[in-house]
């Protein structure tokens, strides 16, 4: 049941999402004026006469364009997904195992708010690029604490909803920059789309320590039962809360003993029958210490590490699970379509390209909406194989409507690949994760699936320009190749986790049950 308390720490919590969002899709709309200086760059002043202030304040303090090539705009936009992956993988995890969920994200505000204040203060590209790689960072662990906290408040009937909140913050913050972008995109305004990063980081700051701490990273805590308890009886709104606790113990361990049986030969998870789990450790073998490390750091409340995690024997189906729906959703070309779209749409609709991109997000938005209904009706994999197809078909349609210059099917067809992506690929690689490892491997998991998703990311959206530069519209059909590929692959691999403790999404890892 949803109470005030739960709503409220929602939506504190989704906060953070929304700044992952809005960094992703600031500076779509300005690219043009930013980056377009007159020519020449730098004049001569006695010939510039009165035009010098269309490119520097009469004052001198802040240039209103900062000159960029393609390239180096493209170098720029991917530098957050660089951060993001240092962010990912030895910020989020290690700031929530240590220090909880509620304080890693509540001190993760601080490199969102400076990142944010370098970029808007910004008179030189290498000042805009540091700015850009410590907002990255912020983001990167945005993107492992947020849904693991909402995952951790959630009631088990309200996980897929809370869930894609995650997604659904992600996706207002894109659409709320877009917004600011068309009325803000100027040489004297551009710096107020960027210099706002800081006020959401302020709000959410002020907003966390009225929030509770997450009570499963509680009870993992030596002593923290009672302190556990007393949160999730706030988050739940009555005083009998004892046997969700207790469910939480069991199935954590009943998880790890489910999968340890599998490496001693049990037809669990009997390795020599499973390809994909074998790597030469039995149960007697060089794998043991790590195997006591999980059990060690189960009982003891410490996470494990992302080298442990990638490491064990009992997590190889899980890692390739996270590693296969995190390729899928970079590779699908999102990003390209998300950081560019309004130079990809200005080509061949000149004047409506920044307004197609506030259509996008907001249809965006509203299959995000659809999403958060449909994610507790209808099943995981059935959304998320769905989304992968309708995604791979419109971008084999986006890519010859391009070549073709058909404007119309161009917006529809990039509109459906948005709308497809926000139904399944947007939101399940972030749900997934808690859904496939037990409570103590949740943070490392997603450091190992988010470093994937932000190497992914990077490399995706720093090539975009210049592929699209020499192959026109045909990137897209790259994008459809490699999604299609991708597709066949997690249809046999991805198990159904809709509804099903970990315990019950660890058994379905034998070889009659997978799909």
């Amino acid at each position: 049941m949803a109470t005030p308390a739960l709503f409220f720490n929602a939506l504190a919590i989704v906060l953070g999402s929304f700044q992952y969002g809005y960094h992703i899709g600031e500076l779509n709309s300005p690219q043009k004026v930013i980056t377009t200086c007159p020519d020449p760059p730098y004049p001569d002043p006695s010939t510039l006469g009165e035009h010098l202030n269309d490119w520097i304040e009469t004052d001198g303090s802040l240039p209103t364009c900062i000159s960029m090539t393609n390239s180096e705009w493209s170098v720029l936009v991917a530098t957050l997904t660089l951060g993001g992956l240092l962010g990912a993988l030895f910020v989020g995890s290690r700031l929530a195992d240590r220090f909880g969920r509620r304080n890693a994200l509540l001190l993760n505000n601080v490199p969102l708010a400076l990142g944010s204040l370098v970029m808007g203060c910004a008179s030189t590209y290498w000042a805009m690029l540091a700015g850009r790689f410590v907002l990255g960072i912020g983001c990167g662990a945005v993107t492992v604490i947020v849904p693991m906290f909402l995952a951790e408040v959630s009631p088990p009937e309200l996980r897929g909803s809370l869930g894609v909140m995650n997604q659904l913050g992600i996706v207002v913050g894109i659409l709320f920059s877009q917004v600011l972008g068309l009325y803000f995109s100027t040489p004297s305004g551009w710096r107020i789309i960027l210099i706002t990063g800081v006020v959401l980081s302020v709000l959410q700051f002020f907003l966390l320590p009225f929030c509770v701490e997450s009570p499963r990273f509680l009870a993992l805590q030596p002593g923290g039962a009672a302190r556990a308890k007393r949160a999730l009886q706030i988050l739940r709104g009555r005083q009998d809360v004892t046997k969700e606790i207790r469910d939480w113990t069991r199935q954590d361990d009943r998880a790890v003993v489910a999968e340890e049986e599998g490496q001693v030969g049990s037809p669990l998870m009997n390795e020599s029958s499973d390809p994909l789990l074998v790597g030469g450790a039995g149960a007697g073998g060089e794998e043991q210490p790590l195997q006591q490390k999980a059990f060690n750091a189960l009982n003891s409340g410490r996470g494990l590490s992302v080298i442990e995690f990638v490491s064990l024997p009992r997590y190889r189906r899980p890692a390739l699970i996270l590693l296969l729906v995190q390729l899928s959703q970079q590779l699908s070309g999102i990003n390209g379509v998300i950081f560019y779209s309004t130079a990809i749409m200005s080509q061949i609709l000149p004047s409506s390209g920044a307004m197609i991109t506030v259509y996008i997000s907001i249809v965006n938005t509203i299959m995000t909406l659809i999403s958060a209904y449909l994610m507790d009706r209808a099943p995981r994999r059935t959304l998320l194989l769905s989304s992968s197809v309708a995604m791979a078909t419109s971008s084999f349609v986006l890519a010859g409507s391009l070549n073709y210059e058909i404007p119309m099917l161009s917006a529809f067809s990039i509109i459906a690949f948005v709308a497809s992506f926000a139904i399944g690929l947007g939101p399940i690689p972030f749900l997934i994760i808690p859904e496939v490892v037990d409570t103590t491997a949740v943070a490392s998991a997603s450091a190992f699936a988010l470093s994937v998703n932000f190497t992914m990311n990077f490399i995706v959206s720093a090539l975009f320009l210049k592929l699209q530069e020499w192959w026109g519209g045909n990137v897209f059909y790259l994008f459809f190749a490699m999604l299609a590929g991708l597709t066949v692959a997690m249809n046999k691999v991805i198990p159904e986790t809709k509804g099903k403790t970990v315990e019950e999404v660890a058994r379905s890892w034998q070889p009659s049950h997978i799909h």
